[in-house]
């Protein structure tokens, strides 16, 4: 079926494939099992040849479809195409399937709507990239403004590789894109509109942006539009009559976002560079504590890091610093690193030798833990023979690569180094390459250190990568980062993060006024009467102690509810370790509902702290509340973490290190929070003007784009204005009263409306009273705001229901939009009885399904199934179903939807007799169905509307302003009818040639105009 997306996004898409390097194959006459083998989707002859010329060795058919048929082994297991991924770069028995070092001598062909099926499961991505014959990639197309945008696909597609049927394909593809060839909305957190990437999944995806850095790279790549090539492709996707109208000419624009991301993600050379260096495998523990193997690709700053180093060292520099903010996947990045870095020394004759450099032993436990998940052997130098050892490449742990895939990484903490740690002899090797990943650069690195000095006399021929999120800027002494470690090679902020949706912005949750005052008279009765001079001995005192636990304590649970959320945690910053203790042994005591545990370096043994860690990590931990004073302050990633409380001050560059220990995404919230006790305002507006000083000087006027970590004071005001005003209309302080005003409820616009609201003010509820929302904050708290939304959400899902129940819009969008949203709620299942409700659900999906896929609604036919199909639930309530409603309701689903499947397969085989287009084969049937018919013979009626169909097509794709003039079509296919009946010796009347003229007419301008 014609769809907008088709016209609009999917074929300009395929064209603006052919321009930066691939062919186009129409797959009509490809058959199974012949051209292409249909449990993989790789196509035998484009495979052979492609094996043949990358090997330098004749391969005849049968070798090559004995390949094809190891690689679908390799394919067919349960390890989300590990298997695979290692034979696409090791290749099979000999056999090399990509050359990754010359794009040239492999094969890249696009094709659309190749099905990927599997039993009665099957599905069609819009564009299918094959290299060398086997489909590595595919992207999904949708119209600009589609229901629900990105979404809607991003929940199909985890249905889709959640279904075991589909685990081969999913263990095939690597790269997969998302457009509704729309630009990127940076404030919507969720993946609505834009162009997105993921890899594959079985279940939950991870869609990334892509913003382009190397623009003019790129234009580069696109050759000259070929209009033989735009018409081939036009017509045999019968979109003929779409050649040359001003949307197409605006849709086959490269700069279109969807044309945009095919040619950043798939131009041939960068898509090489993806499939050999920015996928890897991660051992990750799921939320059942379970290992499973995860695939990550690479995210786009850090594929542009990639490359810029690259260019840093043809340039014959050998140091500089990568400025990425917090949270972005530094460690990853240096994993990602240490493979192209092992080819592109390998290809100069070197060896290399990778050294991660930390200075604690919890971040070197968690480097160690995060390069070993991805598969990287790693040795741990803990000390200076340690290190020495590796420098020079003795014992077991020699830091040599073990093979192609595989890096090897020394991970060394020079915590407990001495001055001379890096002073050590050995026999200079002028084929080895060491590289320095020198982390949290921000640390004190000073230019004449010991330290620093020392690693630059072990080789002043290595490599030295320095990472951190908050270089040390406006440092007395020379010690920048910038002038310790070198220029900045690659810079990724924190406002680009939040953007992307790699990190959250904060939301900074001044205390209570009469709080902030109960507590100054606190200090200074501790002051004037128990004579506490120290502020360390007067905020370690129970007096302040007590009040300041029970305020962490309420506000704790509160956000709990607030956010509809139990397994958050939080982080307390004490002032002092004295402070810390007194606020672990009072919160240990305050609450049962509160668990906490203290982090000291003197507190416990590592080990113990260790375990501490790990645990509060887990999304499931029995740790609600970590207390601190130094330690976790940088370095500690625990996306649970989302309320931090500080109760001491902290100095510039460390304050943006502590603050963002929230601000890693988390399910789905907005925010991460940070509850202020010490007045970090004026510090942190000092630091971010130093940092905003120094993006001026490396961007100048790109620097504007630069923004704060927390959310803008006018944002949350004009919000909550807005929210106040939204909420107006209801009654707020009656919940059954709310429920019959939003019953009477039908437009889901203004429900949706209505749910974002709601979900906005339990973000901002605590920041609403400091703004001067009192009343607000004093009749609305966030319990009712949290029952309010519920009934909002039940409201919705009713909504749907009946839309979905009532097929009032068959369109196969409308179906999966539908069904996707309709909650069964079965109140009388028991436990026994769920697989029953279960195939209902299955049942009920396909039909429907059946029904969308057909392409001619005015079949009499297909009207009268339709019919029947609601006659059927309008005596069903769903909510009352019994076992043996559902039962008796799956066997007259299986049988309309056996009736359906007939009708579309003869619909389908109807449709390919005319190179698969839909509109003259409603024609066909029309004319055989409309008294009298022209002829009874199916075969002459065949030849007479094949001819038409030639010829039209061909005038409409000269001449597409003819589709303006509807008279002038209509006798034009008035005067082809005429001759094609004449040309086959059919007798014709004026009326039976006039009516199939005109009908064809309306499909030609119907084609060219729907626009839904």
């Amino acid at each position: 079926m014609n769809r907008p997306e088709d016209k609009y996004v999917k074929i300009p898409a395929v064209i603006h494939a052919t321009r930066i390097g691939y062919a186009y194959r129409s797959i009509r006459e490809d058959a199974p099992g012949i051209d292409y083998d249909p449990d993989t989707n790789i196509f035998f002859e484009p495979f052979r040849k492609a094996l043949e010329r990358i090997n330098g060795t004749p391969i005849d058919a049968e070798r090559a479809r004995h390949l094809a048929n190891q690689i679908k082994l390799k394919a067919s297991g349960e390890d989300l195409g590990r298997a695979f991924f290692t034979c696409l770069h090791a290749g099979i028995e000999g056999y090399r399937f990509i050359d990754f070092d010359d794009p040239s001598n492999n094969d890249f062909t696009v094709a659309t709507e190749l099905a990927y099926a599997n039993g009665e499961d099957s599905f069609r991505p819009d564009i299918t990239f094959l290299v060398n014959g086997m489909p590595l990639a595919f992207m999904e197309a949708k119209r600009q403004n589609n229901k629900d945008g990105i979404l809607a696909e991003h929940e199909r597609m985890h249905a889709r590789f959640k279904n075991a049927a589909f685990h081969r394909f999913a263990n095939i593809v690597q790269v997969m894109a998302f457009s509704n060839n729309q630009e990127y909305d940076d404030a919507e957190r969720r993946p609505v509109q834009g162009s997105f990437y993921a890899a594959s999944a079985y279940g939950h995806l991870t869609f990334n942006r892509f913003r382009e850095e190397d623009i003019t790279g790129m234009g580069k790549l696109v050759a000259e539009r070929n209009p033989e090539t735009e018409q081939f492709i036009l017509k045999d996707n019968n979109l003929a009559s779409f050649y040359g109208e001003p949307e197409y000419e605006s849709s086959v624009q490269p700069e279109t976002p969807a044309n945009r991301i095919i040619t950043s993600l798939f131009s041939p050379e960068r898509f090489l560079f993806i499939l050999r260096y920015g996928i890897c495998y991660v051992e990750a523990t799921d939320e059942e504590g379970i290992k499973r193997a995860q695939k990550h690709i690479m995210r786009y700053p850090q594929l542009f890091a990639t490359k810029t180093v690259r260019a840093t060292l043809d340039a014959g520099r050998t140091k500089g610093v990568i400025w990425h903010t917090q949270g972005s996947g530094k460690t990853a990045l240096s994993y990602f690193l240490t493979r192209f870095l092992r080819d592109y020394y390998q290809a100069r004759n070197r060896a290399t030798r990778f050294f991660f450099i930390v200075d604690r032993l919890d971040l070197a436990d968690q480097a160690k833990a995060e390069f070993e998940a991805r598969g990287a052997i790693v040795a741990l130098a803990n000390s200076r023979d340690d290190f020495a050892r590796a420098l020079k490449g003795a014992g077991e742990d020699t830091n040599a690569v073990s093979d192609e895939r595989t890096p090897a990484i020394t991970v060394v903490n020079i915590q407990k180094f001495d001055e001379n740690s890096v002073a050590v002899d050995f026999d200079y090797n002028l084929d080895v390459q060491r590289v320095y990943f020198v982390d949290e650069a921000h640390r004190d690195y000073k230019n004449g250190g010991a330290f620093l000095t020392n690693l630059v006399a072990s080789d002043r021929e290595a490599v030295k990568l320095a990472l951190t999120g908050t270089p040390l800027v406006n440092v007395k002494g020379g010690n920048d980062t910038k002038q310790v470690f070198g220029p900045y090679i690659h810079k990724y902020f924190y406002n680009q993060s939040i953007a992307d949706g790699y990190t959250l912005k904060l939301l900074r949750e001044d205390v209570k006024t009469e709080f902030r005052l109960k507590m100054q008279e606190t200090i200074r009765d501790l002051q004037e009467v128990k004579k506490l001079v120290k502020l360390e001995e007067v905020f370690a005192h129970e007096n302040y102690v007590d009040p300041l636990c029970d305020y962490i304590a309420s506000d704790y649970l509160s956000s709990q509810i607030a956010l509809g959320d139990s397994s958050i945690g939080a982080m307390v910053v004490a002032h002092s370790s004295k402070q810390a203790r007194a606020i672990y042994a009072r919160l240990s005591e305050l609450d049962q509902d509160i668990s906490c545990e203290l982090i000291l370096h003197d507190e416990g043994t590592k080990e113990s702290r260790r375990t501490i860690c790990e645990n509060f990590k887990k999304d499931e931990s029995d740790i609600d509340i970590l207390v601190v004073y130094n330690m976790l302050l940088t370095g500690f990633d625990a996306h649970r973490l989302k309320k931090l409380y500080l109760c001491r001050p902290i100095k510039a560059h460390n304050l943006l290190q502590a603050l963002t220990r929230v601000n890693r995404p988390y399910k789905d919230m907005a925010y991460g929070y940070v509850v202020d006790f010490a007045d970090i305002t004026d510090e942190y507006d000092k630091t971010n003007r130093a940092y905003l000083a120094e993006l001026t000087e490396e961007l100048g006027d790109a620097a504007k784009e630069y923004s704060s970590l927390f959310e803008d004071p006018a944002v949350i005001e004009a919000d909550l204005a807005s929210i106040k005003d939204l909420l107006f209309e209801y009654t707020i302080d009656n919940i059954v009263e709310f429920q019959s005003e939003i019953a009477a409820i039908h437009d889901k616009a203004t429900l949706y409306k209505l749910r974002a609201a709601l979900a906005r003010y339990k973000d901002l509820r605590n920041v609403a009273r400091q703004l001067g929302y009192e009343d607000l904050y004093d009749r609305f708290d966030v319990e009712r705001a949290q029952e309010m939304l519920r009934e909002v959400s039940l409201r919705i899902s009713a909504i749907n229901s009946k839309e979905a129940l009532a097929l009032k819009d068959m369109s196969t969008g409308a179906v999966n939009t539908l069904l996707s949203k309709i909650e069964f709620n079965f109140r009388r299942i028991g436990e026994d009885e769920l697989a029953i409700a279960d195939e209902f659900q299955d049942k009920l999906r396909r039909t429907y399904g059946a029904f969308a896929d057909n392409f001619d609604n005015d079949d009499p036919e297909y009207v009268n199934l339709l019919e029947e199909l609601r006659k059927r639930f309008e005596k069903m309530d769903i909510e009352e179903m019994t076992s043996a409603d559902m039962a008796t309701s799956i066997k007259e689903l299986d049988r309309l939807r056996s009736k359906m499947e007939e009708l579309n397969r003869r619909n389908n085989i109807l449709a390919k007799k005319y190179d698969g287009d839909e509109k003259f084969a409603r024609a066909h049937k029309r004319a055989l169905r409309t008294p009298p018919p022209l002829t009874e013979s199916q075969t002459a009626l065949f030849s007479v509307l094949s001819s038409v169909k030639a010829n039209a097509d061909s005038t409409v794709m000269s001449n597409h302003n003819i589709l303006d003039n509807e008279g002038f079509l209509k006798r034009s296919m008035t005067r082809l009818m005429v001759q094609a009946c004449k040309a086959n010796g059919i007798a014709y009347t004026v009326e039976q040639v006039a009516g199939i003229a005109g009908y064809l007419a309306k499909e030609y301008i119907n084609e060219r105009g729907r626009a839904a």
